[in-house]
């Protein structure tokens, strides 16, 4: 139980977060980001989790890392998870290009995609290629598309339904979101004014997602639950 939460929890800062884009695709650039999150699976610190984004080349690409840093015993039991995605904005969409999610000495869980676009097709470590829709964009990656989205819809007077669709190393993911109003939250990072978005789309799975707009809409505060099993929950650090 405690293994796909924590893996959860320190792998991925999002849905576990194109579907849209911005008005003026073209104006598209990503600062770069250094942030720090404290993880917690039902309550108990299971460790940290540092993102970073660069830029990459050619221009309007990007590597966008995630440096886990968990608990002694969290690393005993699974190892310190890392994830890298390359992408590159084209037309105001976040377009993945490669992708690795390693968790050192245990071959079995890591795993990489490299994207095709000519193609529409995908092809992981072991050579396996399979076809893609248009839309499939990598977990990690997945939470600069949301904030793209979230940057085009949040002055609407009425926000529509966003819709996301995540590739990984097995499976195509379908999410829905809605914004359910405002929210101050306090994080040992400070307090923010946040905009909060929620998962519709699968009853037994629950996702919460505070977003910050003086953050450039990241996410300050996450809260994640599979079925019945513990919250894991990721708040800002630094």
């Amino acid at each position: 139980m405690i293994r796909a939460a924590a893996r959860s929890a320190l792998i991925l800062l999002l849905l576990g977060t194109c579907a849209g884009a911005p008005a003026d695709p073209a104006a598209v650039t990503l600062p770069n980001l250094d942030y720090t999150y404290n993880a917690a699976w039902g309550g108990m610190s299971i460790g940290q989790v540092a993102v970073a984004l660069r830029p990459d080349v050619p221009a309007g690409c990007y590597r966008y890392t995630n440096t886990s840093n968990p608990s002694a015993l969290v690393r005993a039991l699974y190892g310190s998870p890392n994830q890298a995605s390359r992408f590159c904005i084209q037309d105001g969409r976040i377009r993945s290009q490669h992708f690795e999610s390693v968790l050192p000495g245990d071959d079995k869980r890591s795993y990489t995609l490299d994207f095709d676009w000519n193609r529409h097709i995908v092809t992981d470590q072991n050579g396996q290629a399979r076809a893609m829709p248009d839309d499939a964009i990598d977990s990690f990656a997945l939470e600069q598309a949301v904030r793209l989205w979230v940057q085009a819809h949040a002055g609407d007077s009425t926000p529509p339904i966003a819709g996301f669709t995540m590739i990984d190393n097995k499976n195509l993911t379908h999410y829905q979101f809605k914004f359910s109003g405002h929210q101050k939250i306090d994080t040992p990072a400070g307090s923010f004014d946040t905009l909060l978005m929620e998962r519709i789309d699968n009853p037994d799975k629950q996702g919460r997602f505070w977003l910050a707009p003086e953050r450039g809409y990241m996410p300050v505060r996450i809260e994640t639950r599979n079925g019945n099993k513990p919250m894991v929950t990721m708040v800002l650090a630094r």
